[in-house]
């Protein structure tokens, strides 16, 4: 269970802004509860509704603005995938990030090809949260860093392979959008990817957007 208490309130989530809205998605009634007291805890977030499998899921799709859903990998009823299939053919405009364990790992890539933007691990702690969902609202991709180097090295070293690294977009990515995508999921900001490859910060925006692009990530493609 994450814990609740001992991580850090940034600057940022004291902003007068609105509030982003959260769709919490767990077959745990407890795992739910806890994630909700996370955000309650830290602000800037509001939980607008809980669901215990995709069924529920898919019918607060069609009836409840939500910005960000938090939805566990093996969410009873059919798991993410199903999940981010139901949000397509509603055509929703709500960005998804998974909720996995480290079994759950290999699949980031093809999650991100089924448009999921980006993964945390129940494992990790409350500041993973609470960070996730906001760059998943901000930027549309967020990989937390304690799984992202282990899983883009597997990448790197292991053949294209049909039903594994061979997603849909993944075999279009360039090597410098393969470096790009690595020092993304390290946590690197902009500034400090650029200084890395040596690039301008604003060519570091264009990659980020063509890689978006060809993953099939949604929403916000400018950072």
């Amino acid at each position: 269970m994450i814990a609740t208490v001992g991580f850090p309130v940034s600057p940022e989530q004291s902003s007068e802004d609105e509030p982003i809205r959260v769709l919490i998605a767990d077959g745990q009634a407890l795992m739910r509860h806890g994630m909700r007291a996370i955000l309650d805890l830290s602000g800037g977030f509001e939980v607008v509704v809980e669901a215990g499998n995709v069924n529920e899921v898919t019918q607060h799709l069609a009836g409840v603005q939500v910005d960000v859903a938090l939805v566990e990998m093996e969410l009873p009823g059919g798991g993410v995938f199903e999940v981010l299939k139901h949000r397509t053919r509603l055509k929703a405009a709500v960005k998804v990030l998974v909720a996995g364990t480290r079994t759950a790992e290999p699949q980031l890539l093809p999650l991100l090809a089924a448009s999921a933007c980006g993964m945390i691990l129940k494992e990790g702690g409350a500041a993973t949260v609470i960070g996730g969902i906001r760059e998943v609202h901000r930027r549309s991709f967020f990989v937390a860093p304690d799984i992202s180097r282990k899983v883009i090295d597997r990448w790197h070293r292991t053949p294209a392979r049909p039903g594994s690294w061979a997603q849909p977009g993944v075999a279009q990515l360039s090597n410098r959008e393969r470096e790009m995508l690595t020092c993304i999921g390290a946590g690197m900001a902009n500034r400090e990817i650029a200084s890395h490859l040596s690039i301008s910060v604003k060519t570091v925006e264009a990659h980020k957007s063509h890689i978006a692009t060809k993953l099939g990530l949604r929403g916000d493609r400018k950072s």
